[in-house]
């Protein structure tokens, strides 16, 4: 707001200049039950620093608010006056009655807002809610061919999903007719620009309040883990632990971290940095949970070890099933016997997986197939050898039956040929 200068002069010839200026509470008034309300009719002009009251103004009463407008900060109590004055209420009263004998000229157009509001309020609604329910699944949005109505099967989960509640909700169904392929530059609120922004706002809203209970649990763990994507760009995966005020321990994903590397110094910079990008104080940091490699478990220079020099009370547990499958694999190596039995179980496996009619032959007499190894879960061993023991008759079936067919027996390596015939007999 602009403001007016006044110029007092003192009896002993000095003078001092204030600076007076029109306080926003102008625009409101008090009423006698108490209740607060905008002054509407008052308005102020940037180009002489005055407030004017519209209502005299308009039915031309002779005030000083209609005339030059009104810049004496100093007495506010002038427009009490001026608002209880006859002029003023005389003016005011006039336009309530020309607004009821003419109507608003914005009526139509407000009446038309209104409508335009509800409609697209309902649009979003119904999109909102299949966003956050394709999210909630971790399921795909998009298809080969993002097109409403297309005879292509794979249009995408969120257009499949659409079109699914269309059938049985006339005004979505009405709205994708009319609005379902606009092309660029038109608003429809049905495209992948839409429901990215929706998965946006989940996904702020969702960290929002995992850091709220973070910080109303006040201690926390945290667990890293670096898992290559699908182009094969390396992410570290970052975990936090804590227990809510009901006594529930809860473990919620953060994000991922793009570029960490996997050199000690850089994985644990990067770990300083969510923490610090989140307001997360690091000094009630109690616990993390990493893999045994040397990068993050070494007790000089690894990850856990820097941490521990930073905040002393964050124990590092490592990861209990990592060590359990490396305490399997290594049971499992220093047996000839083990690694014959477990080489048999793979051979057997590849044998039947890397041909379709040899697959199909195995089916004929099993009704489940056969298990691969894994060279990081050691569970995956305790499966194929409890799949082996369930269909070893049927394998046996099939066995026999490729052993007599001539088509066949080129296909197999003659080591291999020669260690399943003796299995065999």
């Amino acid at each position: 707001m602009r403001y007016k200068e006044y110029l007092i002069v003192h009896k002993s010839g000095g003078h001092r200049t204030f600076n007076r200026y029109l306080n926003k509470d102008w625009f409101k008034t008090v009423l006698v039950n108490g209740e607060t309300c905008q002054r509407d009719y008052l308005s102020y002009s940037e180009t002489n620093g005055s407030v004017y009251c519209i209502l005299c103004y308009l039915f031309k009463k002779q005030t000083v608010f209609s005339k030059k407008g009104f810049s004496n900060w100093k007495y506010p109590e002038k427009l009490i006056k001026h608002e209880n004055s006859e002029g003023h209420k005389i003016s005011v009263y006039k336009m309530k009655q020309r607004a009821t004998d003419l109507g608003r000229i914005d009526t139509t157009i407000t009446r038309q807002l209104i409508i335009e509001t509800s409609y697209w309020i309902n649009v979003l609604t119904r999109v909102c809610s299949v966003v956050k329910s394709l999210v909630s699944h971790g399921l795909p949005f998009r298809g080969t061919e993002e097109k409403y109505g297309s005879s292509v099967a794979n249009s995408g989960n969120f257009i499949m999903a659409m079109e699914l509640v269309a059938e049985y909700d006339p005004f979505l169904r009405q709205h994708i007719s009319k609005y379902g392929n606009p092309g660029k530059g038109n608003s429809s609120y049905l495209s992948f620009y839409t429901y990215e922004q929706f998965i946006n706002i989940m996904s702020e809203k969702v960290l929002e309040t995992i850091i709220k209970e973070v910080k109303a649990a006040t201690y926390f763990l945290i667990s890293i883990d670096s898992t290559p994507d699908i182009t094969h760009i390396d992410q570290l995966s970052f975990i936090i632990r804590y227990v809510l005020p009901n006594g529930e321990p809860v473990e919620r994903f953060i994000g991922f971290i793009d570029d960490a590397g996997h050199k000690a110094e850089s994985l644990t910079d990067a770990i300083f940095s969510i923490l610090k990008k989140y307001d997360l104080n690091v000094c009630f940091l109690r616990g993390q949970s990493y893999d045994n490699a040397k990068n993050m478990s070494g007790i000089y220079s690894g990850v856990q070890a820097r941490i521990k020099d930073v905040i002393s009370l964050a124990d590092f547990v490592p990861c209990s099933a990592h060590l359990l499958n490396l305490i399997g694999m290594c049971a499992a190596s220093c047996c000839e016997e083990a690694n014959n039995f477990f080489s048999f179980i793979q051979n057997l496996y590849v044998y039947f997986s890397s041909s379709t009619y040899r697959r199909s032959l195995l089916k004929k007499y099993n009704n489940s197939t056969l298990k691969s190894l894994s060279d990081t879960r050691w569970s995956a061993r305790d499966d194929a050898c409890h799949s082996l023991k369930t269909n070893w008759a049927g394998v046996k079936k099939a066995l026999l039956g490729l052993k007599h067919d001539k088509l066949q027996k080129h296909l197999q390596g003659q080591k291999l040929r020669d260690y399943f015939d003796n299995l065999i007999d």
